[in-house]
């Protein structure tokens, strides 16, 4: 459907839910998966924009009476770390309880009882590896540094400017109406407050709702986005990068972001995939060219997707070749 806000075009196809002949639109619900932490890192942007934290803060620093493990011989995990799934922690804390609704564990009060008791894997800044755990942990110290619920600096800081009315973590019933039913590997889970994971896969959003997000970052004069944007970890400088390469071979990571590199007349891309509770999604840009693309489908297969990010990306390269 072409959107009244500007040149982007929302488009949605299939059904919300198996037979009932509804096709999706722009204010379908769905649910973002781990693109949720690149919100999470423009919150941390911004607030380095104005002053309030630093991305060499310590992890230590927010971390009140709880002692945040360290690597011997290296340096601390720090607010850069987190964002660059480099602070040497695992994936997950564990295995959710059965019967837990999709992203609504582990708890902040769970996370901090088990990070004194972790040992790191490696030395931070020395390899990057995918951590969801990192991310809900980074949500928790910029809602400590700010002194705001998480949810309600994000609201602060981005989704309220930009008008985002749908993008949050506790949908009203009015907004579960409209959520699509996800399917795939596991049974869909219901529509619940998912602030627990706030960081790392929580949100909610709809495709009207992500035309203006991905716009907004298609702005080359943003502080925040410059931030955020930027490659901190080059492939070639760390000893090992693991879980980044699903949707094109990664040569460097932002706040967040995944940096595909270009290839001749190919563009280089901005990229981040998400993924759970029914849904996959993919969104990727191309800096400095004004165009990018967000896919999302209420369906977990692992196939299907790796043909839609490779779809995505061709597409990103014929629109902007020139």
């Amino acid at each position: 459907m072409p959107s009244a806000a500007g040149p982007e075009r929302c488009q949605g196809c299939g059904e919300t839910v198996k037979g009932n002949n509804t096709e999706p639109t722009g204010t379908s619900l769905f649910r973002l998966g781990s693109i949720t932490k690149v919100f999470a890192t423009e919150v941390l942007a911004s607030l380095v924009v104005d002053g309030s934290v630093r991305l060499t803060d310590p992890l230590q620093r927010y971390a009140g009476n709880v002692t945040v493990p360290t690597y011997p011989g290296a340096g601390p995990i720090t607010l850069l770390g987190l964002a660059t799934h480099s602070a040497g922690l695992p994936r997950e804390m564990g295995t959710a309880p059965d019967g837990t609704p999709p992203f609504t564990w582990p708890t902040r009060a769970d996370r901090w009882a088990w990070l004194p008791k972790t040992t790191l894997g490696w030395a931070p800044g020395r390899v990057a590896a995918y951590s969801n755990i990192g991310f809900d942990l980074l949500a928790d110290a910029l809602s400590t540094a700010s002194g705001k619920p998480y949810p309600a600096l994000l609201a602060a800081r981005v989704t309220g400017p930009l008008g985002m009315t749908d993008t949050g973590f506790t949908p009203t019933p009015a907004q579960c109406a409209r959520l699509m039913l996800g399917t795939g590997i596991a049974p869909p889970g219901p529509c619940v407050d998912t602030s627990a994971t706030d960081g790392s896969g929580g949100l909610y959003s709809t495709g009207d709702d992500m035309a203006q997000w991905l716009r907004h970052n298609l702005d080359a004069t943003d502080p925040a986005l410059l931030l955020s944007h930027a490659i901190y970890r080059p492939r070639q400088a760390l000893e090992a990068a693991i879980g980044f390469d699903e949707a094109g071979p990664m040569a460097g990571l932002g706040l967040g972001w995944v940096c595909v590199a270009g290839n001749g007349i190919r563009p280089t891309i901005l990229q981040k995939d998400g993924g759970g509770g029914g849904f996959m999604s993919y969104i990727a840009f191309a800096p400095g060219r004004q165009t990018g693309v967000f896919v999302v489908v209420n369906r977990v297969d692992f196939g299907m997707f790796a043909g839609l990010t490779v779809a995505a990306n061709d597409l990103l390269a014929t629109l902007t070749t020139r």
